[in-house]
């Protein structure tokens, strides 16, 4: 029985920091969440020799191995080519991706300015004889299975990798592996400290953890035989946290607001439309977005959001006061139903003793009883992650509101 899975994430262009290893995270995560032990990763250049004595090295323990990169047809793209050597095999085409690619080369060879010699797009249609292919939607060149040792061997580009992954789950599934038994956990509003000082770790279950914007993501992983001491624990923490334990709090807003019928509007300060962008970042929200306003200036919220002067002038731009108004006002402006707002102060300037950087109110109007709540949060962690963290919070409440949750992490207090 296999123990796990070793990486090799080939190319000198990620050896030397010119593109971004993001194959490994992926990897890793989706085995992960299967049960299979990640044992070991390497990045390594175009070196044909330093290549193939990994991978005898990875052979040695039995672990599948899987590798990325050097796929492709040009002189660098070493993959096929070291395999065989290795194996003492002989590279042939693969007959579906020798259609693709002779299909696109002639479409291509019409464009004088693009010319390519069939024989060079050809390199990334072959794999060794005794290969099984792993079919590529996306790009040219097909993965490889070597059962034997078991190896697998996939392209460089995340896109490609993603479109393959179904069928490379199927080989895996058929081999035989170690599997733990594991729970991810998405806890949102509970800092780590506070989350372990109050977690019991069942003996036998390792707590993974890693930080949401605001938040943690828990990763349980235990033997079988400890499985039941797992799902006690998942259970507790759903129990001892409910309307708190969800994958992505906006797209359950989106979600409800869709179910509901209804229209969402949003006004930001110190986000600086960073909710709206994660809103448009998502297909098919434009039936519940209206629109968003970025009103970072005083006058940008008394004329884009119809905050009065006075009230500015009286409690502060930064304020329950200013919170509420802009959630009203943005709500009238762009006909919303529901409408969320977030005024802080992201620092590293601005802060007093009353307001300190990281404070953060956040607003939330709805239309339907003409309520206005407002939050005040602190998160002094910096520009980038105050931001984050001031949207995940606004979702997160709003989804809690839309569903009527039971239990609301982020309590926010009416305000007409």
């Amino acid at each position: 029985m296999r123990k796990g899975v070793r990486l090799c994430i080939t190319g000198s262009e990620v050896m030397n920091g010119f593109v971004l290893d993001r194959n490994t995270q992926f990897f890793a995560s989706e085995l992960y969440a299967r049960g299979l032990e990640l044992v070991e990763s390497r990045i390594m250049p175009d070196d044909p020799q330093q290549i193939v004595k990994t991978w005898k090295e990875f052979s040695a323990t039995g672990d599948l191995i899987v590798n990325s990169g050097g796929l492709g047809p040009t002189s660098d793209d070493l993959t096929v080519d070291l395999l065989c050597d290795w194996l003492g095999d002989t590279p042939v085409y693969e007959p579906h991706a020798e259609k693709r690619t002779r299909y696109f080369f002639e479409k291509r060879a019409r464009d004088k300015t693009r010319v390519m010699s069939i024989d060079v797009a050809l390199r990334q249609a072959r794999i060794p004889s005794r290969a099984t292919a792993i079919k590529n939607t996306v790009g040219l060149a097909p993965g490889i299975f070597i059962p034997e040792i078991p190896f697998i061997a996939l392209p460089g580009f995340p896109d490609e990798i993603k479109g393959m992954w179904a069928e490379v789950l199927a080989i895996i599934e058929q081999l035989d592996f170690n599997r733990s038994a594991m729970r991810i956990v998405p806890l949102w509003g509970v800092g780590e400290s506070q989350l372990f000082s109050e977690l019991e770790k069942p003996e036998g279950v390792l707590v993974g953890v890693h930080a949401l914007p605001w938040g943690c993501r828990l990763f349980l992983r235990c033997e079988p035989e400890h499985e039941p001491a797992l799902e006690v624990l998942a259970s507790t923490l759903s129990t001892r946290y409910p309307g708190q334990i969800v994958e992505n709090p906006l797209v359950n807003v989106i979600d409800s607001l869709k179910r509901q019928n209804l229209k969402l509007a949003v006004a930001e300060s110190c986000t600086g439309g960073l909710a709206a962008k994660q809103i448009t970042d998502l297909a098919g929200v434009s039936s519940v977005f209206q629109g968003g306003v970025v009103s970072y200036a005083n006058s940008a919220k008394v004329a884009l959001a119809a905050v009065p002067a006075e009230l500015i002038e009286a409690h502060g731009a930064v304020s329950a006061e200013c919170a509420a108004a802009l959630a009203r006002g943005v709500a009238d402006k762009l006909e919303a139903d529901i409408s969320l707002s977030f005024t802080g102060i992201a620092g590293p300037d601005g802060g007093s003793a009353a307001k300190p950087v990281g404070t953060v109110f956040i607003g939330l109007f709805d239309r339907r009883n003409g309520k206005t709540q407002v939050g005040k949060f602190f998160f002094p962690f910096g520009r980038e992650r105050f931001r984050n963290a001031s949207v995940a919070t606004g979702f997160l409440a709003l989804w809690q509101h839309l569903e009527a949750a039971q239990t609301k992490p982020f309590p926010l207090s009416e305000l007409n």
